[in-house]
């Protein structure tokens, strides 16, 4: 798993000399190192060349650590090193898709194969290196990047932004006072394109301002301090970009005084908020990405003073008036504007739940299937943090919500979703309550039970919903309660929902049915003797007894089949025609 080490001496360890040996068998490894890279820009993954050079490369790493425990390797321009001694030369004939090259192109000042390391981990290694070894514009990451994302286990590295490394040196106090905004109308053009030359130049000033210097020279000055809190309190006419913010964090994380660092936050601030209003949603997602990254306590050493100000920098961008004009943002995003969504979708991840009340409307206003598939995920990510404000947009907005809010609630757990789900089955329409009660009876069986008053719904389709919970399990408990039902209200319903409660009996109960369906079944005076009247009780209880489908049950239905009475053994002949119990829809 790659590590953030904050000194040195951490980063590189102390030069030693290498004994004859280790110094043989590391040489050795980058051969093979080498060598697979070749063969693996040559061939398929899957190819036989490339396997038996992940094979032999993997092997030889083992023999190493069976000996001389990780090797780490210090990476050069053009060499790489083995604490103080040269290993490899990258040879100027090479072609700049050279590994050890695009290595040190993306920034990686070390890295350390560690004990263990195995063939998948290799195989992704070189994977990513080949995916991203084209240094072009439009590629979209970078080989520290997507190291960093894989997460390795036996793969260490340190990595380094080199654009930095190879800038000027320059005082960050020499950052100049911000542009003149434009006075007339008939100047705009004009103003315009020096407003983009000096946010380019101002990148440039900032970028310059990094390289090279020591954490104690990154500290603000008073003068920079002063500069930047001008720059907090006044317009800004920078064009905020990838280097500027990068820029940003490495001078964040130098301050050591908590009132400089608060100041440097703070015009981040004020660059998060127009960022959004310049519609830049990706700039937006790098920006929070960098902050967590930067101060994230498994990969940094930060204090709490400024882990706590970070929690609450992104408290103060979650206020009402950011998330109105988040919300406006929304409503005015057009279908086409995939990849603006989806860059604000990520960077709403990173808000407070309290976002929610103002989400909600987007996703009843807005006619967009994208928006609102993407503000439910949303929704249902901030929820799992604090499920607060949902709760109370249930209250305010349930009923209009109805399948949207469903959708949400289906993708959350706990009590309190359960509770919201319930309520669900007071909605008005009848589709919402069907769903409502097949995810509540999806998520545990027993709450079957506690909607068992829902039998008699005036909709024949919840009752068909409810029963068919009732049929997906064994249990006594709704047994008992459909046999009551049966003994008590049977006459005065409908026919057809009567053998739909015969037919849930017969999937949920057991042999303490049976007694009751053989009375029903066999008994001579319970129906004319030709048949006439309620043949339908007979028919329940016969595909009961065929559905219980036990020793006990099946004595019965033998002695239906074989009865002298032609209305029983017409009963029993119903059980050859036995369907769903549900017919439930659940396509809508």
């Amino acid at each position: 798993m790659q590590k953030t080490d904050t000194k040195e001496q951490q980063e590189i360890p102390a030069p030693t000399s290498l004994s004859d040996k280790e110094l043989q068998d590391a040489r050795q490894i980058i051969n093979i190192f080498i060598k697979a890279w070749k063969n693996y820009g040559l061939y398929p993954e899957d190819h036989i060349n490339t396997v038996k050079s992940f094979e032999n490369l993997v092997a030889a790493f083992g023999n190493f650590f069976s000996s001389h425990g990780d090797l780490r390797l210090t990476v050069e321009k053009d060499r790489l090193l083995c604490q103080s001694e040269i290993i490899y030369e990258v040879s100027p004939e090479a072609p700049s898709e050279e590994i050890i090259t695009l290595l040190y192109r993306d920034g990686i000042k070390w890295i350390e194969f560690q004990e263990g390391l195995p063939l998948e981990e290799i195989a992704s290694f070189y994977r990513i290196a080949y995916k991203y070894r084209l240094f072009a514009e439009e590629t979209e990451g970078d080989i520290v990047t997507a190291l960093y994302d894989e997460e390795l286990e036996y793969i260490d590295f340190k990595a380094v932004d080199i654009f930095w490394q190879d800038l000027l040196l320059m005082d960050f106090s020499e950052l100049p006072p911000p542009a003149p905004k434009p006075e007339e109308d008939t100047d705009r053009e004009e103003t315009d394109q020096s407003q983009d030359k000096k946010g380019s130049e101002g990148d440039d000033i900032v970028a310059r301002s990094i390289a090279l210097i020591s954490d104690d020279q990154l500290e603000l000055s008073n003068l920079d301090y002063a500069t930047l809190q001008q720059m907090v309190q006044e317009e800004e006419s920078w064009v905020i970009t990838e280097d500027l913010i990068e820029a940003l964090m490495i001078i964040l994380k130098s301050q050591s005084e908590q009132e400089k660092f608060d100041a440097v936050l703070g015009f981040i601030s004020e660059e998060t908020v127009e960022t959004i209003e310049q519609d830049r949603y990706d700039l937006l997602v790098v920006l929070f990405q960098s902050l967590i990254k930067l101060f994230s306590p498994e990969t940094s050493t930060a204090q709490d003073w400024q882990n706590s100000r970070i929690d609450r920098f992104f408290q103060n961008v979650s206020t009402p008036k950011i998330f109105q004009l988040i919300s406006d943002k929304l409503l005015k995003l057009e279908t086409i504007e995939i990849e603006k969504l989806k860059a604000l979708g990520q960077a709403l991840f990173y808000l407070s739940p309290e976002l929610v009340p103002f989400l909600v409307p987007v996703i009843m206003e807005s006619s967009s299937k994208e928006i609102q598939q993407m503000l439910s995920e949303v929704i249902v990510h901030m929820s799992q943090r604090d499920i607060g404000p949902l709760e109370k947009i249930v209250e305010q907005h349930g009923t209009e919500m109805g399948d949207k809010l469903l959708a949400i609630l289906n993708r959350l757990q706990g009590n309190r979703v359960n509770k919201i789900l319930f309520k669900m089955c007071e909605h008005p329409s009848d589709m919402v309550r069907r769903k409502a009660i097949k995810e509540l009876v999806d998520r545990d069986p027993k709450y079957a039970q506690k909607l068992f008053s829902l039998i008699d719904d005036p909709s024949k389709e919840i009752r068909t919903s409810i029963l068919a919970g009732f049929a997906k399990h064994k249990s006594s408990a709704l047994e008992n309660m459909l046999l009551n039902y049966l003994k008590e209200n049977s006459t005065q319903k409908d026919p057809v929902h009567i053998l739909a409660c015969y037919t849930a009996l017969g999937r949920c109960g057991s042999n303490a049915s049976v007694p009751y369906l053989r009375r029903i079944l066999l008994s001579r005076g319970w129906n004319s003797f030709m048949g006439s009247g309620k043949l339908f009780f007979r028919e329940g209880a016969a595909i009961a007894v065929a559905l219980l489908d036990t020793p006990e049950a099946k004595d019965v239905l033998q002695k239906a089949s074989k009865s002298r009475f032609k209305v029983v053994r017409k009963a029993f002949d119903r059980t050859n025609k036995i369907s769903d119990v549900s017919g439930e829809n659940t396509n809508d």
